[in-house]
């Protein structure tokens, strides 16, 4: 029994300098890969040297009163005032512990969560924004309206979509270039978001083609908001290297119903009546109706 007390010091030493070892190994190999945790670690290794400084205290006083050791290390050790040491190394550490833990690792946790938030809300946004203007993508703004749109189906509620084309772009980007069709791109999806609700989806679908998803929005109502936009438009005249550029657009609108299968086949509908819109002179605004699709069918046949 005196064997196996004296040897349990010495096991729990090294017990705790397998821990320290471990710490040191990992965090030398991937020094950058722990951020907060570094003060955690820091906290561990320090209560991890408290424990192996207590233990090889009490392992070389316990050898020593079970005669593994010379007497005198007893005698020595056992002075009240060194057996005191190992309890007030107990105390600092402790208190150096919680210091490191309530008073800089657990801000610093909190800190890191939040912008480890705000980093995945910043690339969310990133990978569902138009780099150019700023306002929703194609993929994202389907994947939006597909959620509108089954949810307008189940409870029968109005939806209606409006598909905007930029009349004669690349002209204007051959007469005055890429640089003024950005700006006129910017310009119309500024006045598309000016115009919609909050509730409304606005996205850049196209090269110069947008698309505002209406919840809650008939198809006279939606025609209304495509007239103010239409008009917005038209009077916007933006300015490019000192030069007043007069933009129009030609505007498709469709409503869905319960029998509308999906997004895309809505949108296809709002896209017929853009190119109707288009082939009637530009500049105005278009409803998709069922006969017009199948008088576009006949023509095509």
């Amino acid at each position: 029994m005196n064997v196996a007390a004296a040897l349990t010091y010495w096991v729990i030493v090294a017990i705790w300098l397998t821990v320290l070892g471990t710490i040191a190994f990992f965090y030398v190999r991937n020094p950058r890969a722990f951020g907060a945790t570094r003060l955690l670690l820091a906290a561990l290794c320090i209560d991890t040297l408290r424990n192996v400084f207590e233990n090889v205290y009490f392992g070389l006083y316990f050898g020593s009163v079970y005669g593994f050791l010379s007497p005198e290390v007893a005698t020595v050790m056992g002075a009240p005032v060194l057996l005191i040491i190992p309890k007030l190394l107990n105390i600092i550490a402790g208190l150096v512990v919680l210091g490191l833990l309530l008073l800089r690792w657990l801000p610093l946790a909190v800190k890191e969560r939040d912008q480890s938030v705000q980093r995945a809300s910043d690339l969310e946004t990133l990978a569902s924004a138009d780099f150019l203007t700023g306002i929703y993508n194609r993929r994202y703004f389907e994947k939006l309206a597909t959620a509108e749109l089954a949810r307008c189906q189940r409870y029968m509620r109005p939806l209606s979509i409006l598909m905007i084309d930029i009349d004669h772009f690349k002209s204007v980007n051959d007469r005055l270039g890429h640089a003024a069709g950005d700006r006129i791109l910017q310009n119309v999806a500024a006045l598309c978001r000016a115009e919609k609700r909050e509730s409304d989806i606005v996205a850049r679908v196209g090269g110069e083609e947008f698309a505002i998803m209406l919840p809650e929005t008939t198809e006279v109502a939606a025609v209304q908001l495509a007239e103010r936009l239409r008009q917005q438009v038209r009077e916007s005249t933006p300015t490019v290297d000192g030069q007043m550029v007069s933009v129009t657009v030609s505007i498709g609108v469709a409503g869905a119903s319960t029998r509308t299968s999906g997004v895309s086949a809505l949108m296809q509908q709002a896209d017929e009546a853009l190119y109707q819109a288009k082939r009637s002179g530009r500049d105005q605004v278009v409803v998709w109706r069922i006969h017009d699709a199948e008088r576009l069918d006949q023509a095509a046949e």
